[in-house]
């Protein structure tokens, strides 16, 4: 007779939609075409993809936020559960399907933080948002300045709840600041109204409305400065001249930075990050590149990661 009561089965999640709870499991290699089938039938959207070809991993890898996190936050918030695999093979469940509402150290951000350090993603939930059914574009132009002057009178206000994102493009010679809301089409002409508001009150800014227009998709950055939003324009111009294109997340604090493709990109990447990250730390920001490793922890961190380290590839 054997001593030992046979094993039990992993506790993972397994693929689902909620539509009650609006939280969606799919696997990490998911792009946002599969997202698309799947939350189809259902009055969901899922807003904060980088790239409609990447998948959610390498978008999650990319980035912490998206444009839309100005309203629903950085992935992190947005991710409630994976199923992770460690470097031993065996696959964690981690989080559940619904907000973490339960008090102590949050595995699930530190993972997503990590790397393929401690293993990888198989799976994620993810938290859906309702689709309201229509989308609403607002193009500001105009000098520098002015276009500067018009992101207070979007963040600093009651209304900064509603948009899906507040964005400052800056390409070549040219500039504008981009908002999305997203609504039903009733309170449209509410927002356009505001929106032109915020326009005529700026020197010479120029406004532009589309209607039903897809999200952002800006594709994935090389290289993400983190600083804080009072700060993020100024970052965002002191380096849009040595690269090819800048998006600045005004709301988050998040500079999206895209290179030009080219020979020896990780390097031009890495020396670009130096220049930047003297005033990055002290404001408690970091900068982060999908092209390069992930830099060392602090050394009042680094033996209590390496005895993890330890343990979770003994798992």
């Amino acid at each position: 007779m054997n001593a030992f009561p046979p094993m039990q089965t992993e506790r993972i999640f397994v693929p689902f939609l909620d539509e009650v709870d609006g939280t969606l499991c799919l696997p990490a290699d998911a792009t946002a075409a599969n997202l698309e089938s799947l939350r189809r039938p259902h009055p969901l959207r899922f807003p904060l993809f980088l790239d409609p070809e990447a998948s959610l991993r390498q978008q999650i890898e990319a980035s912490t936020h998206a444009p839309a996190s100005c309203r629903f936050g950085p992935y992190c918030d947005n991710i409630l559960g994976m199923n992770w695999r460690l470097p031993s093979g065996r696959v964690a469940r981690i989080g559940e399907r619904v907000v973490k509402t339960t008090t102590g150290y949050d595995w699930l951000r530190f993972l997503l933080h990590s790397g393929t350090r401690f293993g990888e993603p198989i799976d994620y939930v993810i938290r859906l948002r309702p689709d309201c059914g229509f989308t609403l574009t607002a193009r500001f132009e105009g000098e520098s300045k002015a276009l500067a002057d018009c992101v207070p009178k979007l963040l600093q206000s009651g209304w900064m709840h509603w948009w899906d994102s507040v964005d400052m493009i800056v390409e070549g010679s040219g500039r504008h600041l981009r908002v999305m809301v997203h609504c039903i089409p009733a309170e449209a002409p509410i927002f356009a109204s505001q929106l032109r508001s915020i326009a005529s009150g700026g020197s010479g800014v120029a406004l532009t409305l589309h209607e039903n227009a897809l999200p952002p998709c800006d594709g994935l950055p090389d290289l993400v400065c983190k600083t804080t939003p009072d700060r993020v324009l100024r970052l965002a111009n002191d380096l849009a001249a040595k690269v090819e294109r800048v998006v600045a997340l005004c709301y988050s604090g998040v500079v999206h930075l895209h290179l030009k493709p080219g020979p020896d990109l990780p390097g031009r990447i890495h020396e670009l990050a130096l220049s930047v990250a003297g005033e990055l730390h002290p404001l408690g920001g970091d900068w982060h590149s999908r092209w390069l490793p992930s830099t060392p922890p602090p050394l009042t961190e680094s033996s209590w990661i390496e005895t993890l380290e330890q343990a979770v590839h003994g798992s």
